[in-house]
Formats: C-alpha cells, sequence, structure tokens
C-alpha cells in the first residue's frame, strides 16, 4: 500500500493499541494535530499511514501526503495540491497567488480552499521530518515546508499527521512518542 509517494506495509502488524485511542480521537474530532516521534523502525510512518487510510475510508477524508525524501520534491506535492482543486477555486488560487507575500500566506488560502472543497475533511500527513531538522535545534530548516506545516496546524477542521525522530519545538498538538514495539 501507498499515499502518494510513502510506503506503507501490506499489512497493519503491531501498536494495535496506539492505533485504535488515536483513531477514536481523530474520529471523534478530540485531537487534529498529532506528531508521532521515536527512533527509527518503531512504526511512527506506518502507524501514521494507518490512521489517515481510516479516516479517508471511515469518514471520506481527503488525503494528502508527503515524505521529505530527496526523491519527493517539495514543489510535486504543491502541483498535487493544485491539482485537487476543481475548476472554480483554481481561477480563485490562481487570481490570488501573485499577490502573496510569503509562502505562509498561500499555504494558509491554499489549505483554505482545500477544506472548503472537501467539506473540512482534510488530512495532511508529513512523513520524515527529522531529515529537514536542525540535529541542534530540532527546527524546520526548509522554510517552505515550515509554513505549510504551521498553516495547517492552525486550519480549522485539517487533520495534521507528522512522523519524525525527533520533536518539532514548537509542537502545540498531540505528541506520541513511540519506543520499542511489544508484539
Amino acid at each position: 500500500k501507498s499515499l502518494n509517494a510513502i510506503s506503507l506495509p501490506a499489512r497493519f502488524v503491531g501498536r494495535r493499541a496506539e492505533m485504535r485511542q488515536y483513531k477514536n480521537e481523530l474520529l471523534k474530532g478530540k485531537i487534529q494535530k498529532l506528531l508521532i516521534t521515536g527512533p527509527g523502525g518503531q512504526g511512527k510512518t506506518s502507524l501514521a499511514g494507518k490512521l489517515a487510510l481510516d479516516l479517508r475510508q471511515a469518514r471520506g477524508y481527503r488525503v494528502f501526503a508527503w515524505s521529505a525524501r530527496p526523491e519527493n520534491p517539495w514543489r510535486e506535492f504543491e502541483f498535487e495540491l493544485e491539482l485537487a482543486l476543481d475548476e472554480s477555486r483554481v481561477k480563485k488560487y490562481d487570481h490570488f497567488r501573485p499577490r502573496f507575500e510569503n509562502d505562509a500566506e498561500r499555504a494558509r488560502f491554499m489549505l483554505d480552499l482545500l477544506t472548503d472543497q472537501f467539506n473540512g475533511r482534510a488530512v495532511f500527513f508529513f512523513d520524515n521530518l527529522e531529515s529537514l531538522q536542525n540535529p541542534d535545534t530540532l527546527t524546520l530548516q526548509d522554510a517552505r515546508v515550515a509554513a505549510w506545516i504551521q498553516a495547517a496546524r492552525s486550519a480549522p477542521g485539517v487533520i495534521l499527521l507528522a512522523t519524525s525522530r525527533w520533536q518539532l519545538p514548537d509542537w502545540d498538538g498531540e505528541h506520541l512518542f513511540l519506543s520499542r514495539a511489544n508484539y
């Protein structure tokens, strides 16, 4: 299975307790932002991917997923978001795009268009963020990605799932640290 360029295991194994807990909280609207951290190989991507797929299947959420890997340029992800817009929203986006002074304004506007189009049912899944984090400060070094994550964190109706080996310093949502799994 895959979500855009993010490969997921064919069968979800382990992390079932975490999956049930966070799936219920996401479906009930108790949380909208979830950062999953922990060492490599602990199931961060699998868990976040399973949550995103379940939201899509159970409630019809539109899932937008991106992994911070060299083979996945950010610009291609932005283009995918533009392609998801219907004709009237594309016209609106194209009309206002030249007026945006920075990535944050453009991200907020795009998120507003997408959440409106999908009736407040949009999931953004950002994977492998540690590859963009400064190892000393843990801040995101890619200003575009940081702007989009900040916009998604404050956008009403958007569910934000993120994975990293490290905590994001200014994260204000739910945080799940995964340690060694027990099977």
